[in-house]
């Protein structure tokens, strides 16, 4: 899988644009009190009930405290001839390259306060000026539904309104190549 045009310009145009690239420190994220009681993040197989076992979160984005911006990596896991996948299939694709750390709920958290604090000067309307990102979802911690799904946060631009908004999403819906995949 080759990694989205977006990564291979990234760097070029941080330096370029900002001098030194911009960062994000990653903040503590914790489903239920953002989300609502019910949520948790998801443990043990996939097939399971998400109740026991080992949290399905990539542990490395745990250990992350900063990252600068040109370090982001974007994925679609979209291969040739393909449309859509499944958000299970895009999140097992993404499992199997171990170079890629899969960002979670902490830089989800972290973009989203940096939303709200900036606006027009975030990180996310960066994403979408300069490389016209308006989708990306965080497939580094998997959430546990109140209704016992899996499912992962995402942050989406809304261009009638002009603002970014979170929302969650199913991995039993289909994915496509305008939904990205923050890792880095």
């Amino acid at each position: 899988m080759k990694n989205s045009r977006i990564t291979a310009i990234a760097e070029e145009k941080l330096c370029r644009l900002l001098g030194n690239p911009k960062s994000v420190f990653t903040r503590t994220f914790d489903p239920a009190d953002f989300l609502g009681k019910g949520w948790a993040t998801w443990k043990g197989p996939l097939n399971g009930d998400g109740l026991s076992g080992e949290e399905d979160v990539d542990s490395r984005s745990l250990a992350l405290t900063e990252i600068e911006l040109a370090k982001f990596l974007f994925e679609t896991c979209i291969l040739a001839g393909e449309e859509a996948i499944t958000g299970e299939e895009k999140l097992r694709r993404l499992k199997e390259r171990p170079e890629f750390i899969r960002c979670g709920g902490s830089v989800f958290y972290a973009l989203w306060l940096d939303y709200e604090a900036n606006k027009e000067n975030s990180i996310l309307e960066w994403l979408d000026r300069n490389f016209q990102v308006t989708s990306l979802d965080f497939m580094g911690q998997i959430l546990r539904s109140p209704s016992d799904l899996r499912y992962v946060l995402c942050l989406c631009r809304d261009d009638y309104y002009g603002e970014w908004g979170w929302h969650y999403d199913w991995l039993g819906y289909l994915w496509g190549a305008r939904n990205f995949s923050v890792g880095c």
